[in-house]
């Protein structure tokens, strides 16, 4: 008998996993410059609404804050929070191509098949995101230096969370349809309860209760955190959205196993 080239010890040696996850995300990357569509115009409509929105957050604001530091990580967040189809996506389109089964159970393992998804996907959101601070800055003044290494630190884990929850939902959805509701409904319910479209200030006082247990709240924050240079609120909101990345992969990877 042959011994099997996929032995334990090669399969999960460091550098084949490095390998593997080299293709697959070739692979992803492929994927999302063929179809830029959605990520480009999710991008275009967030610097149209932060355009007609910015006047109603400065008449909005707390007096003494421009109404551009509210305005402009909360819309950042919901159009993140929008492309979480786009994440799934990836995921989902193994079974319509009928590959799922066979990338289960191929060499790679669960970790460096979300790894070779979530890559591109990070580095997608982290220039989504890039390109309306920076509008930001140029058209309404925001205050882009004064979150030094705290706003760049943020948008990378914003992205991780947003690029986990998408394939977490891509894993556990198997049609279309559930995933466009999921993510649509998903996205449209934390954006309103986390206060990044209209300021928690102004909407019942039971949303104010509930918006902590969104991860919109915690990034909402943070951005504002790291701009204003409260370092509590910074560290506080960097640590929650670290634990909801982490417990997205785990389910992601819980669900690849099965």
């Amino acid at each position: 008998m042959q011994p099997d080239p996929l032995s334990a010890t090669a399969r999960f040696s460091p550098a084949l996993s490095a390998r593997h996850t080299g293709v697959m995300t070739r692979h992803t990357l492929v994927l999302l410059i063929r179809d830029p569509g959605t990520p480009l115009a999710y991008t275009v409509m967030s610097l149209v609404l932060l355009t007609v929105l910015h006047p109603v957050y400065d008449r909005l604001a707390t007096p003494g804050t421009p109404g551009i530091v509210q305005a402009a990580p909360g819309i950042a967040v919901m159009f993140t929070l929008l492309a979480l189809d786009v994440a799934g996506q990836l995921l989902l389109s193994e079974r319509t191509w009928h590959t799922w089964d066979r990338l289960r159970s191929g060499p790679a393992s669960p970790s460096t098949i979300l790894t070779g998804k979530a890559v591109p996907l990070i580095a997608l959101f982290l220039a989504q995101q890039s390109v309306l601070f920076l509008f930001a800055t140029a058209a309404f003044g925001f205050p882009l230096a004064a979150g030094t290494w705290r706003l760049p630190l943020l948008a990378l884990l914003w992205a991780a969370c947003v690029t986990s929850c998408g394939l977490a939902l891509g894993v556990h959805t198997r049609t279309q349809g559930q995933l466009a509701a999921a993510s649509d409904i998903g996205a449209l319910t934390i954006t309103c309860l986390s206060g990044c479209l209209v300021p928690l200030t102004v909407l019942p006082h039971w949303v104010s209760t509930v918006a902590p247990a969104t991860p919109g709240y915690w990034a909402l924050h943070g951005f504002q955190a790291a701009v204003t240079g409260d370092t509590r609120a910074y560290t506080h909101s960097t640590a929650v959205i670290a634990a909801i990345t982490a417990a997205a992969l785990l389910a992601s990877a819980r669900r690849i196993r099965r």
